[in-house]
C-alpha cells in the first residue's frame, strides 16, 4: 500500500522543522528561567555566583544542543501490515507496538508553533487508554497528517476485515450460536408428540 511517502515496511521520520519548534520553546525557556537566573547572581551582587549562573546556563545549552540533533536522528515510525510501531531515544531507547485492531481514536492535533511551522501531530488512542483520555503513540512532525489518518484507517478496516468483528478491547468477539429458528422448534415438539403417542398405542 502506497500514499504518498507512508507506504508498508517504509520507516518515515518527523519533518525536520520539528527540530526548529524545539528550539523556539528551548530559547523562550532560557530566557524566562535564565535571566531570572542572572538577574538573581546580579542582583545579590555576587560576582562567584553570577559567574557560576552563566557557566550553568552554557552547559544547559551545550547539552541541548548535543541532545536535540541526536535525538531526531533516533526518531522513526513505521506501519506495517497489522501494526504501527515507533522508536526514539538518545541515553534511553524507547520502542513500541500498536495492533491495528485496538486502535479507537486517531486525533490530528496541532497548536500555534506546529502551524507556523506546517506539521501536525498525530495521536492515536487504543481501548485501553481512551477511557484515560490517554494517547498510546503520538506520531509528532507530520505535514501531510490527513493522508497519514486515511492511510492507518484503511489499514485498520483492512485488520478488521481479516481477523473478524472484534469487542472494545480489540479481541476477536466471539460468535453467537445461532438460535434454532421457530419452525425447527415446533417440528422437534411434533416429532416427541409422534413418538410417545406410538408408544402408549402399543
Amino acid at each position: 500500500m502506497k500514499n504518498g511517502k507512508f507506504s508498508l515496511f517504509y520507516p518515515f521520520k518527523p519533518e525536520k522543522s520539528l527540530v526548529s519548534m524545539y528550539h523556539v520553546i528551548f530559547v523562550i525557556l532560557i530566557i524566562l528561567f535564565g535571566g531570572i537566573l542572572l538577574l538573581a547572581g546580579f542582583f545579590s551582587e555576587s560576582g562567584l555566583l553570577l559567574a557560576g549562573s552563566a557557566v550553568l546556563l552554557l552547559i544547559v545549552v551545550a547539552l541541548y544542543l548535543f541532545w536535540i540533533g541526536k535525538y531526531y536522528q533516533t526518531i522513526f515510525f513505521e506501519l506495517k501490515d497489522d501494526e504501527v510501531t515507533w522508536k526514539r531515544g538518545v541515553w534511553f531507547r524507547m520502542t513500541g507496538i500498536v495492533p491495528y485492531d485496538r486502535i479507537t481514536n486517531i486525533d490530528i492535533y496541532q497548536g500555534p508553533l506546529m502551524r507556523f511551522f506546517g506539521f501536525s501531530s498525530i495521536k492515536l488512542q487504543t481501548a485501553g487508554y481512551s477511557a484515560q483520555a490517554r494517547s498510546e503513540i503520538i506520531l509528532e512532525g507530520i505535514r501531510e497528517a490527513e493522508d497519514l489518518r486515511e492511510t492507518i484507517r484503511s489499514l485498520i478496516r483492512k485488520s478488521r476485515t481479516v481477523a473478524g468483528p472484534s469487542d472494545a478491547t480489540g479481541t476477536p468477539a466471539r460468535q453467537e450460536t445461532p438460535h434454532p429458528t421457530d419452525d425447527s422448534l415446533v417440528g422437534e415438539i411434533r416429532a416427541i408428540r409422534l413418538l410417545l403417542e406410538n408408544q402408549f398405542r402399543k
